[in-house]
Order: C-alpha cells, then structure tokens, then sequence
C-alpha cells in the first residue's frame, strides 16, 4: 500500500509476492531527519485508533498519482502483485490509426483525440467478445508510441509519436485473432491487434512493470490502467487491504509536520506497513514548523471524482 515509508533495496521487478512484514524502526521526527526517508510530498494525516495495540496511530493519506514519484513506484508495486495473483492467460496489443485523427481543437493534439476517442473503446470491444467467446477479465495499459517501432498499422512510424496503443492481459478462453482484429476495426478503424498465449516462461508482473514504470507523466490522464471487476482474485486484494479502524482525527497537514509539531521530542514508531504508532502523550507546548523547512513539493491532491474513477486506490 502507498504510504510514509522507508525506500527499499529490492528492485521492483521482485515484486511478485505481498510486501514482507519488517520490525518497526523508530525516529524522532524533525526538518532534518526528513531527508533521511522518502514520502509522498503532498501526503495528508489520518489518525486512527489501532484495535490491535489500543494506540493511536498516523496513517498517511497519499496523493496516489501516477505524476508522484513516490505513489507511482508503490502503485506499481501493488498492481504487480496483483495481476500475478490474476494469472491471465493471454496478452493483446490494441492499435490506432493515427491518420483518422487532426487536431481541431488547439487545445487538444491530435494524440490525445486517439486517447480520448479510442480509450473508452477499449472495454466496448471485450464486451463485444463476451457475446461469443464467453467471460474475459483483463487489465489494459495505454503506451505511447516512441515513433521508432514499425507496427503492420503505421504507414509511416515516426509520424505516429506519441499517439497511444494499449496492451492488455486478459483471461478468457481462446478468441481468433481475426476475429478479435474484427471488432476492434469495426470500433476504431485499425483492424491490426496481436494476441498471444502466456505460457510458463512469461512473468505478467515484468510484463505490467515494463510499460507503467515508462508512464510516471501523461499529458490527458492520470488513468494509465482500466481493468475489469472479476480481474483481480479477491483472496489477493484481502491480503493488501487495510483493516477498518476507527478514525479519530484529520489533518490537512502533511505526517512528518504532522508528527515534528506534535512529538519532535520523543521516539515515534514507523511500522511495516508506513504507519506510525504515536507516543502515548503530546509535547508540552504547541510547535509550528513551517512546511518549507522540509522542502517538500508535489502534484496537487487527486480530486473526489478521480478516487472514484479509481477503486482500487481508496484506503479508507
């Protein structure tokens, strides 16, 4: 889960299995012991009550997008886990046509019409599929086209960078190519996709973190992943679920002010899972640090409607 913690030496790549439970490590909050540890840095304060230790504790409240070096890492990290657990069994490549596309509005490219026009299509034509070739669950990441790669769609490559093209994996029974190349022709007009069995020797989770690791930034979306409901196993989403707990208090105050203004003068326990058990009492006296001290600047917090548009980001 996104949170406060600790950088970890393991490379991403390793992340096929729920993040390794670690002993609490202890720090007395301050401006300066802030460089010492990575966070999101629009990261907001929740505190909760912890049924299991009857302390209060801090849970940071991140921004969760994909422009946040922080959040992004972990969003890849848990998706990773997850569609591993998924176990598709065959990957896709959705193409565009970037010749249906001019860019009339100057406010909008003609790259982005593709993304806004095509995107949406995306779950259209599996629901499309459904009709013949029974249930298909899957998960769709949009990439931009490097203008390098010759795709069978592309008259001419370099004049297609920068327009989107989606993979996926998907777990259904077998769909002719054709037949898949079809529908997605009849919606876009680029009858040209590629679809593939995933054997033994295919790791969906270096296959996920090969394209979201290259889309920390794009231009109309923060949405680089869809997926459908069934996707992901239920038994794999309890085990990075957070247990309810009785929230206490919220602020607006990013944690490690959060924590400096209130506990700068004692031990606070930073847990496994980016939490941190608070001190049973306050510092005498009140503390007003200013943020700028912890040099902390980051993308705006995500709104409402893009939590929304995002289940699986919700913590709460």
């Amino acid at each position: 889960m996104a949170a406060c913690a600790i950088e970890t030496d393991a490379p991403i790549n390793a992340a096929d299995t729920a993040l390794e439970t670690a002993p609490p490590r202890y720090l007395t909050p301050s401006p300066a012991t802030f460089a010492n540890y990575t966070c999101c840095p629009s990261a907001t304060t929740l505190i909760y009550l912890n049924h299991e230790t009857a302390r209060l504790t801090l849970w940071p409240v991140t921004c969760k997008r994909w422009g946040c070096a922080y959040c992004a890492k972990r969003k890849v990290r848990r998706l990773a886990y997850l569609t591993h657990e998924a176990q598709p069994n065959r990957w896709i490549r959705l193409g565009v046509n970037p010749a249906l596309y001019a860019a009339d509005d100057p406010a909008k490219s003609a790259q982005e019409l593709a993304w806004r026009d095509t995107s949406p299509k995306v779950p259209e034509l599996f629901r499309k599929l459904k009709t013949d070739y029974g249930p298909i669950e899957y998960l769709r990441v949009c990439e931009i086209h490097n203008g390098t790669t010759k795709y069978a769609e592309l008259e001419a490559p370099g004049k297609a960078r920068g327009f989107p093209h989606y993979h996926a994996m998907i777990r259904s029974a077998f769909i002719p190519q054709k037949a898949l190349s079809r529908v997605w022709g009849d919606l876009t007009g680029a009858p040209v996709v590629w679809i593939a069995r995933i054997d033994q020797s295919f790791s969906s989770f270096r296959y996920l973190t090969k394209y979201l690791t290259k889309l920390h930034r794009l231009d109309w979306t923060n949405r680089h992943v869809s997926y459908s409901r069934g996707f992901f196993p239920p038994e794999a989403t309890e085990k990075l679920a957070k247990p309810q707990q009785q929230v206490i208090s919220q602020s607006k105050d990013h944690p490690w002010k959060y924590l400096t203004d209130n506990y700068g003068w004692q031990q606070v326990a930073l847990n496994p899972d980016g939490s941190y058990t608070l001190p049973w009492e306050k510092d005498p006296g009140e503390q007003n640090t200013p943020i700028d001290e912890f040099n902390l600047c980051g993308p705006p917090l995500p709104t409402a409607e893009h939590r929304q548009s995002q289940p699986f980001l919700a913590e709460w």
